[in-house]
């Protein structure tokens, strides 16, 4: 057993110490290596983030806008399915919270847009706020009705 872990151990170290080098096919040619931390490459990464970045935030202006239109046309469905497009891009904002809110309001669904009214308020909705009052209003009065 000493033997086989001696001669494990050897083969391990010898394996680590060694400086191998990556060869190309049969003409011994080094293949091509990249080094990460040169300027250009490093360049390319960060202009790459920044396009992203960029493309993030036109979606979600683009989503956005579509939300809104679609909340005063009065398409719930397709106010929830803009909102969540534009929250996809990582951007938040408080009004889409409310948007959705009141979606889900006038679709019946009251826990849910409470929900969405406590995410507005906490990204600072105003709006979100007032919903949030008259929904805790209504569900008053309908319990003093039963």
């Amino acid at each position: 057993m000493r033997k086989k872990i001696l001669t494990m151990s050897l083969l391990c170290s010898m394996a680590m110490g060694a400086n191998a080098q990556v060869y190309a096919y049969d003409t011994w040619m080094q293949m091509p290596t990249r080094d990460i931390y040169d300027d250009g490459a490093m360049n390319m990464y960060v202009r790459a983030l920044a396009e992203t970045a960029a493309r993030r935030k036109a979606n979600f202006e683009r989503y956005s806008n579509l939300a809104d239109e679609a909340f005063n046309k009065k398409q719930w469905n397709y106010v929830i399915y803009y909102v969540n497009e534009a929250l996809e891009t990582e951007y938040y904002n408080g009004e889409l919270f409310f948007l959705r809110g009141c979606a889900y309001e006038m679709l019946g669904n009251e826990r849910q847009a409470k929900k969405d009214y406590r995410k507005g308020k906490k990204n600072g909705s105003y709006r979100a706020v007032l919903a949030m009052e008259q929904l805790k209003e209504k569900q008053k009065q309908r319990r003093k009705r039963r």
